[in-house]
């Protein structure tokens, strides 16, 4: 889609802009919230596990239709981070050396232009100072929000009201082990647990994986009750940008993490600032994280690099003319480089294409990961199946599916003859996005 163009401000301006920043500065705080292994159903879930997040979701703009461009936690931080896809950022991989480029990253751009910044919880790139980031608790993640959040409300009240402040909020929740306190494990009578049509296996599991689930979910939302209450007893809270994602999807009874359906890739994804935000609105732009980068950056008058692939939504939330991408496209990868050089598109193992109504998959290599025992442990298979039969694929094997009709990606349309051009279309589409992105030779079937 094209883009007006975008140019980089000179340092000496980015060095004016972090003057400007000490007293009097308009620009907004910014929270990113970053949830790891969730249901996108679970944030409209009846049981409502998660009404604290539903509040600010509600005083702000949120977004049906956001997805992450591959389903694995370091890859999606990765693309907010930098405002790139994975194949041209180079962290394609949850285990790896490469990391993506220091100079470009969000907390270093945000801390040039005037922000102070701190990070707590799971952040994967090498030395977080070099990243940009001021002050950081390294390898946290364990333990933020779990035992407790003093350490970042120590630097929120030495530093919250010095000058406008970047928070990287990233606990591993709800991500294993899964925990949760008992408090919040009582908030969900097993027999409370609804079981969705689509699902076919033991009832009485899934309610009792699910009761689990929707608990972790509680203590995330707990964890952001405490921050937001922390910002009110600053004095900060009505000031502060919240954006809220999740890095990939997780889920019973589904295929989730590490392909390419929904529950791996959708995410809720959610807007908010009084000041600058309009509220109770929710949009079905396709959106990516990528666009969170140019999206923050513009937020904080801060320059976008020119390489950036996303999109600033600030137009959008502020109910202004945006032009919506058509699709969005990604590839899919394992969970570390096949071999100790990283290469994007030789370790490729399928392409996807997401359309407002059409999702198309093709496979690239086979694959297959088998039904988990009940760990909860996504990090032993390349995909993660939970309470779901073994997955596989076979090269060159090709999926579609009608997303208005089957959300649940259940009905693999792609043999059918009358959508053929679908298929054919969403192909060449995704393959011209490769290539026009910079991804290497693909070892197409």
């Amino acid at each position: 889609m094209p883009r007006p163009p975008r140019f980089l401000l000179p340092l000496g301006l980015c060095l004016g802009l972090a003057v400007r920043g000490e007293a009097g500065d308009a620009r907004p705080n910014v929270v990113v919230l970053m949830a790891d292994d969730l249901d996108y159903e679970h944030f409209a879930h009846p049981l409502a596990p998660m009404p604290t997040l539903a509040a600010l979701a509600q005083q702000g703009v949120s977004f049906s239709q956001a997805f992450v461009p591959m389903s694995r936690c370091r890859p999606a931080q990765a693309s907010l981070l930098s405002g790139l896809w994975p194949h041209q950022n180079g962290v394609y991989f949850n285990v790896g050396a490469d990391h993506i480029d220091p100079d470009t990253a969000l907390p270093k751009l945000l801390s040039r232009a005037g922000y102070g910044t701190v990070g707590e919880g799971k952040f994967w790139e090498f030395e977080a100072r070099a990243m940009g980031f001021s002050n950081y608790t390294i390898r946290n993640y364990e333990t933020f929000v779990r035992w407790d959040q003093q350490h970042l409300f120590g630097w929120l009240d030495e530093h919250a009201k010095e000058r406008p402040f970047f928070v990287w909020w990233a606990p591993e929740l709800p991500h294993v082990p899964h925990d949760p306190p008992e408090h919040l494990l009582a908030r969900f009578p097993l027999e409370s647990i609804p079981v969705p049509a689509w699902f076919t296996g033991d009832a009485a599991e899934f309610r009792a994986r699910e009761r689990v689930l929707l608990a972790m979910d509680a203590w995330l939302d707990e964890g952001v009750q405490e921050l937001e209450a922390k910002l009110g007893a600053l004095g900060v809270l009505d000031n502060t940008l919240f954006v809220f994602m999740v890095d990939n999807g997780w889920a019973n009874g589904c295929v989730s993490k590490g392909w390419g359906l929904d529950k791996g890739l959708r995410t809720p994804l959610f807007v908010t600032w009084p000041k600058g935000v309009r509220g109770g609105a929710t949009q079905a732009e396709l959106v990516s994280p990528v666009d969170l980068y140019a999206t923050i950056l513009d937020f904080a008058d801060a320059p976008i690099p020119a390489a950036c692939v996303g999109n600033s939504l600030r137009p959008l939330l502020g109910g202004k003319p945006f032009e919506a991408r058509p699709a969005l496209f990604g590839a899919l990868y394992p969970l570390k480089p096949t071999e100790p050089l990283a290469d994007p598109a030789r370790d490729a193992y399928a392409l996807w294409a997401r359309t407002a109504r059409w999702k198309w998959i093709e496979s690239l290599k086979d694959l297959h990961a088998k039904a988990d025992a009940g760990s909860g442990d996504g990090e032993r298979e390349d995909v993660k199946v939970s309470l779901a039969p073994d997955f596989s694929r076979r090269r060159g094997e090709v999926e579609l599916y009608d997303l208005v009709a089957d959300p649940h990606e259940l009905v693999n349309l792609a043999a059918e003859p009358e959508h053929a051009p679908v298929v054919a279309d969403l192909r060449r589409r995704a393959l011209e996005w490769w290539r026009e992105t910079g991804g290497g030779p693909l070892d197409v079937p």
